[in-house]
């Protein structure tokens, strides 16, 4: 197996991870880490799926209200949500880590894929939450739904 490349974006084993449908998880940063209130924050989101490439769903993120969070079937009471957009995927082929533009589709058997979103948030000083929209083509697969509690201390 060869080593996994430093300057991929993919973000795993994050302390913001959430257990998805359809043997999916998402893991999340802020960069920088702690936020500053004095520049954009960075939103780094990985999609990750062990069946293989997920193309049908959007990721879109806000900054939320800490104290009355967004409901997780609430997906269209607030107007605010900025599209995530994808910056990178990789597949694992042959037991290797690629880009899946170098990759041959289809692919054989299930294919373990990681798909990398970024947006950027400008977050005021102190206790902020970012909340976090999925929205799946596929619900049969995926549910469509916010997360909320995603709570980050912002520096000034």
């Amino acid at each position: 197996m060869s080593a996994p490349n430093k300057n991929r974006k993919v973000v795993r084993n994050s302390k913001a991870f959430w257990q998805l449908e359809g043997e999916s998880e998402l893991n999340a940063i802020t960069l920088p880490d702690p936020p500053t209130a004095s520049q954009p924050t960075l939103i780094r989101l990985t999609h990750s799926n062990s069946y293989g490439p997920f193309d049908e769903a959007d990721i879109f993120v806000r900054r939320g209200d800490p104290d009355h969070p967004t409901e997780p079937g609430d997906l269209d009471s607030t107007t605010d949500w900025i599209k995530a957009t994808l910056v990178e995927e990789l597949v694992y082929v042959d037991g290797e880590q690629i880009l899946r533009s170098d990759a041959e589709e289809p692919f054989e058997d299930e294919t373990s894929w990681d798909g990398t979103y970024e947006v950027q948030l400008a977050l005021p000083a102190g206790r902020q939450s970012i909340e976090i929209k999925v929205v799946s083509r596929e619900p049969k697969v995926l549910r469509s739904m916010v997360i909320a509690g995603w709570d980050v201390k912002v520096k000034k």
